[in-house]
């Protein structure tokens, strides 16, 4: 009988935990999903280095990136995102065709970019 008891406390205690976790989970989710990043808008500038240019960033509500950057008659559209923390920090994981890839943040409106071997800095302020 004592063991009865004490596995249906152990039962319960379980399953009240699993209960509050589901719960802080779907709270967790609703947050995520009204997030504004304060980061969101257009952002023009310049990428300069072994190539130069110009540089948009559009970015989400979320904080998704999509990044179009022109040098002379070449044009790619690219995409990343910011990372988590509100710091603007941008991922460095960037899909693009020719692998460019930013490094940097859009709370110091700068940063560095690469093509390879290729590099150099950019910089951007928001529209």
């Amino acid at each position: 009988m004592i063991k009865s008891v004490k596995s249906l406390i152990i039962l319960a205690s379980f399953t009240l935990f699993s209960c509050d976790h589901i719960i802080d989970e779907i709270d967790r989710e609703r947050e995520e999903e009204s997030y504004t990043t304060p980061y969101m808008g257009k952002w023009t500038g310049n990428f300069n280095g072994d190539q130069s240019g110009t540089l948009v960033l559009n970015v989400g509500k979320s904080g998704t990136i999509e990044g179009v950057r022109v040098s002379g008659s070449f044009q790619e559209t690219f995409y990343t995102s910011l990372l988590g923390g509100g710091s603007g920090a941008i991922n460095g994981i960037t899909t693009s065709g020719s692998g460019f890839v930013l490094h940097g943040s859009l709370e110091s409106k700068s940063g560095t970019w690469t093509i390879g071997n290729l590099n150099g800095t950019w910089s951007v302020i928001k529209n």
